[in-house]
């Protein structure tokens, strides 16, 4: 059923939450269940060391929001970003200046976000409604899901497409909530509460699932395009099986890359979901690229480079081991990412050196980091969105 926002006020649906018969785990749960299983003790997060800044970079605004969760993300437009907090504030920020665009509220606040494409946002709330925004921050309509969803839905070509913790995928009319289509996958047995993610390429929306696997479907009528499996379940327990697509995967051109949890990271040709290569890995934060390398975070905080073509690691850096790394941001001749103590490290994208750190309020970089033109904005588990600018 679709409702739809009044001036004088947000009405819901009233639905009852449907219970999934599977279990959902943050992710650093499971992999401290992980390791416990194996019978070996997580080790201490290794301190930071003074770092001759090569690269110096510059703080130019920060604002601040409610707490965020790890697997909420930032939308990325042209100009400007989306952020949302738990507690359903959710404002577009102009990514020069950080002046606040629009800023609306969403009343029993969010479960994911956020996605955007600069005219419509939609977030899914705690009741788990799909939420539309339309282009000046007003709450447009909300269709109540009959599932939880942690995957931040994907705004474009003037549709919205949202993917159930089911594994269920539904696209909507971005403007007036009309249900436009709808994909089922066979869920996994166990889900770790780490979102997966989706990209779009010439009409085609490619989506990471719980089986190790991106799904791709035409946006216009979601008819399948194609299937790629990166990983397949191994192991005895639930736990070492767990091998779902998390983090929004990483497009360039027409590759895809994405990173299975705890088993493998890969690259597949967009157009017809060939699989390029995969390389074992341990970890379940997205990965980045670009025309030369594929970066991504290890679950022990090593980050690793991998050569785009073919998967072969390149370079890696175990400086930062146990901090809880965020995914990477891979820009320019850098690459950045964020820690439990809210510092963010830029690696050299040549050989991972360490060439400069800021720090931000001291909480936890779980997001990961954003670009937009020449500002990388990061946004800290306490709320605080930091942008900054290479001198």
């Amino acid at each position: 059923m679709n409702t739809f926002f009044s001036p004088g006020g947000a009405r819901r649906s009233p639905s009852a939450l449907v219970r999934l018969g599977r279990l959902l785990l943050p992710a650093l749960l499971a992999a401290e269940l992980a390791a416990c299983a194996s019978g070996s003790k997580r080790p201490d997060p290794t301190p930071l060391t003074p770092v001759a800044n090569i690269l110096t970079v510059k703080q130019v605004w920060t604002q601040r929001l409610a707490d965020i969760p790890a697997w909420f993300q930032t939308a990325t437009l042209p100009d400007a970003v989306v952020v949302a907090s738990a507690d359903g504030q959710v404002v577009r920020l102009d990514a020069a200046t950080g002046q606040v665009q629009w800023a609306t509220r969403v009343p029993s606040g969010i479960s994911a976000a956020v996605g955007s494409d600069g005219t419509f946002t939609a977030v899914v709330d705690k009741n788990n409604g799909l939420v539309s925004i339309g282009p000046k921050g007003q709450l447009l309509w909300r269709y109540q899901l009959p599932t939880t969803v942690l995957t931040p839905p994907k705004v474009a070509d003037g549709r919205i497409i949202v993917q159930g913790a089911d594994q269920r995928v539904v696209a909507f009319d971005a403007a007036n909530g009309k249900r436009l289509w709808q994909a089922d996958s066979r869920a996994a047995s166990l889900l770790v509460q780490q979102a997966g993610g989706m990209v779009v390429r010439d009409g085609v929306v490619m989506i990471g699932t719980a089986l190790g696997r991106i799904d791709a479907y035409s946006l216009t009528d979601g008819l399948p395009r194609w299937q790629a499996t990166l990983a397949r379940p191994r192991g005895v327990t639930e736990v070492e099986r767990v091998v779902g697509i998390t983090g929004q995967p990483a497009l360039l051109g027409s590759t895809v890359c994405a990173r299975a949890y705890q088993s493998a990271v890969g690259c597949v040709d967009a157009d017809t979901g060939r699989i390029l290569w995969t390389r074992p890995a341990d970890g379940y934060t997205a990965l980045s690229m670009n025309d030369q390398e594929v970066v991504g975070t290890q679950a022990d905080g090593e980050v690793q480079a991998y050569a785009t073509a073919d998967g072969v690691p390149s370079w890696s850096n175990a400086q930062m081991k146990w901090r809880n790394l965020s995914a990477p941001l891979l820009v320019g001749k850098t690459v950045a990412v964020g820690d439990y103590q809210g510092y963010v490290s830029f690696l050299s994208a040549k050989d991972g050196s360490i060439v400069g750190r800021v720090a931000t309020d001291g909480s936890a970089i779980q997001v990961a980091p954003v670009v937009v033109g020449k500002t990388m904005v990061v946004v800290t588990a306490k709320g605080g969105v930091y942008a900054f600018v290479p001198d």
